[in-house]
């Protein structure tokens, strides 16, 4: 049974007082003014302004406790979701189409007029340029070729994770069977939305088959032609490894790790299951190192003589991987005693109070040798708020043409997309001075992001952080 409704206070703020002389909610009310369209007048003349309004006063609801009205906040939240997606969207490509037609009239980028602005979409979201590139071309789909669907959305009929369902299905398709499918998935909606996405997907893959259905290829050729194979970092502890192969590569390849795990079983010592012997094999196939062994591995160590010596355990960087544990670190350096293979590691200077490396300066346009290094150890990953790629290239941040130094501090590490985005008409980079190497960025639509060096964690570490000293376990009593 569902309680008395009541609330408790939002831990994200309380009701702003109205101040002394205003008409307060009641006495609108008892006047008859329509709060709703005062509302909708408020928020459409004040523009982002307005948004960011409304979202504050979402930040002050209280928290329901009745039972039914919870659900039914939590509902009206997805339908604001919705709404608030479809709004991004229509303002996402407004923006875009602005941009390319200025340029145009300007004669400039006339090849690509739209240079830049995935990039600057993906820091309006606070994400990676590869994700806002990504969320852009959805959103355009969207917009132009899915009418109904984002009227839905706006209705709060449908949401976001249904319309990128929706948008994987017909992205290959011409623009008249994106329509098609558009109005087919409304004449269908009591079946298309309510039974869940795997329905959704199948619906919308069926009708694509039926409106352009695929030409009749050579399977083998295409195997040949695809076959790729895949390395990326998912955690800070493990990478994944994917990708297809023709038939004859594959069943030659499974043969051979079938033979590996055989040869493994024979061995009463050996504990590891068939999964681990596979990719054991395919390591030590392909590196020639033994696996569990030692690696030749580069290592930039943060850490004071007692994380060294096992009295403490400030973690330790890879660069371009992230943190580890000390641990782990030490083990690294050691190596393996039976499987000897040189690991060195380079201890660079930092400041002790900001975590900042000491800087370093070239004569040479191009950032190579200990320079090159030394960056590539400051920054860790692309340079670009909220992107984190892995870093392709060192580039300046003032262009050389501008009269920019080969310097430590007129120096970034990026990805290949982010360092072409720089280049884009409008977009304008400086360095900023302070403790730690930033640089102002300026995007074509004329909005500022600062990008700050991330701090060697490890140094000047608050007291409520500090590691306990490592203490290894004693013999168990029995």
């Amino acid at each position: 049974m569902a309680k008395k409704s009541s609330r408790k206070a939002a831990s994200t703020g309380k009701t702003p007082a109205v101040p002394a002389g205003e008409a307060t909610y009641a006495e609108l009310l008892a006047r008859g003014t329509n709060i709703d369209a005062l509302i909708v007048e408020h928020v459409t003349a004040q523009g982002p302004a307005g948004l960011l309004g409304l979202a504050a006063a979402v930040n002050t609801f209280g928290v329901l406790a009745d039972t039914h009205e919870a659900m039914a906040v939590v509902r009206a939240c997805e339908t604001l979701k919705s709404v608030a997606t479809a709004t991004q969207a229509q303002h996402a490509i407004s923006y875009q189409d602005s941009l390319i037609s200025y340029r145009r009239e300007l004669g400039v980028r006339e090849k690509n007029p739209g240079w830049g602005s995935n990039a600057d979409i993906a820091l309006a979201m606070h994400v990676s340029r590869h994700r806002g590139a990504q969320t852009a071309n959805e959103y355009r789909i969207l917009v132009e070729d899915l009418p109904r669907t984002i009227q839905g959305m706006r209705n709060g009929e449908v949401t976001w994770e249904q319309v990128k369902v929706i948008i994987s299905g017909i992205r290959h398709l011409s623009v008249d069977s994106r329509r098609m499918i558009d109005e087919l998935l409304w004449e269908e909606t009591h079946t298309c939305f309510t039974a869940g996405t795997a329905k959704l997907r199948e619906m919308v893959t069926y009708w694509a088959l039926i409106l352009e259905p695929a030409v009749e290829e050579d399977l083998e050729a295409k195997a040949e032609k695809d076959r790729h194979l895949d390395i990326y970092q998912i955690d800070k502890y493990s990478v994944r490894i994917s990708g297809t192969a023709p038939l004859e590569q594959g069943i030659a390849l499974r043969q051979v790790i079938a033979r590996k795990v055989e040869e493994a079983r024979d061995n009463p010592d050996d504990k590891r299951n068939a999964s681990q012997i596979g990719i054991d094999s395919v390591y030590e196939e392909m590196t020639g190192l033994k696996a569990g062994g030692s690696i030749p591995v580069q290592l930039l160590v943060v850490m004071d003589h007692a994380t060294l010596g096992g009295g403490s355990d400030n973690p330790v960087l890879l660069p371009g991987s992230g943190y580890i544990s000390a641990a782990k670190g030490r083990k690294l350096l050691a190596g393996d005693p039976q499987d000897p293979v040189q690991a060195w590691w380079r201890r660079l200077f930092v400041a002790p109070t900001t975590g900042e490396l000491v800087a370093m300066d070239s004569k040479s346009r191009r950032f190579g040798g200990n320079l090159k290094r030394f960056i590539s150890f400051r920054d860790q990953y692309c340079r670009t708020p909220y992107c984190n790629g892995a870093i392709r290239d060192m580039d300046h941040v003032v262009q050389v043409r501008k009269n920019g130094k080969t310097t430590a501090a007129n120096a970034s590490a990026r990805c290949a997309s982010c360092n072409q985005n720089k280049e884009a008409p409008g977009w304008v980079e400086t360095p900023v001075p302070g403790d730690r190497h930033s640089f102002k960025i300026i995007t074509p639509s004329g909005h500022t992001h600062i990008a700050k060096a991330p701090p060697l964690l490890g140094i000047n570490t608050p007291t409520k952080l500090t590691p306990p000293v490592s203490r290894r376990p004693g013999p168990q009593r029995k």
